[in-house]
């Protein structure tokens, strides 16, 4: 039960953020919607020196019987990062290092309207009040995602290939910290891609 009670708090939280946020909208409706991929999204549960820490990841891997999944029908695209041990080496060169994190970084890219149809999920209505507080009713609807979400093929592709797109728009005018966007910079993977249990 009190598993139950941590799973709907998690759930409730994190689909209340994205819908806040506007990273989700209410799917229009099926008529004229010609290609569209409904993601599966179960719960994951992360446990550490004894603590539990629940997400929820939304699959494009999931397919039926004899069918593909979203994330057959997209192309992987190269590897953009620079290897991890020049990296290190590079780091180790200066006397100070600089270390940051972009917050929900896939979810920064919006996604193509031509595109969200692909990433549609269900989940309850949310009812807004004068006040700005939200209402979670009992009415299953489609949303879909406005924002390009984590659990796609192509998702660190296209965050390696945005920043260095970035960087290299504005070289001349800060050709330093371009450089080290290129070549200098490694991400992480999301820690629910490690050892995780989809429950």
């Amino acid at each position: 039960m009190e598993v139950n009670v941590a799973l709907r708090r998690v759930y409730h939280n994190h689909m209340l953020d994205y819908i806040r946020k506007e990273q989700v909208e209410i799917a229009p409706s099926e008529e004229g919607t010609v290609d569209k991929f409904y993601l599966p999204h179960p719960a994951v549960k992360k446990e550490k020196q004894g603590e539990t820490k629940w997400g929820i990841v939304f699959d494009g891997s999931f397919h039926g019987d004899h069918l593909p999944s979203l994330n057959n029908a997209l192309d992987m695209g190269p590897n953009l990062l620079p290897e991890i041990l020049a990296t290190l080496l590079r780091f180790r060169l200066y006397p100070l290092g600089i270390l940051g994190a972009i917050g929900q970084a896939i979810l920064q890219l919006s996604l193509n309207r031509r595109e969200r149809d692909l990433t549609r999920i269900f989940w309850y209505r949310v009812i807004k009040d004068e006040y700005r507080n939200y209402d979670i009713t009992r009415q299953i609807i489609t949303y879909r995602f406005t924002r390009l979400p984590f659990g796609l093929t192509c998702s660190p592709f296209i965050l390696s290939a945005t920043v260095r797109e970035l960087a290299d728009m504005y070289k001349a005018e800060f050709p330093t910290e371009a450089a080290l966007v290129e070549n200098s910079t490694f991400r992480l993977t999301s820690p629910w891609a490690r050892k995780m249990t989809i429950v």
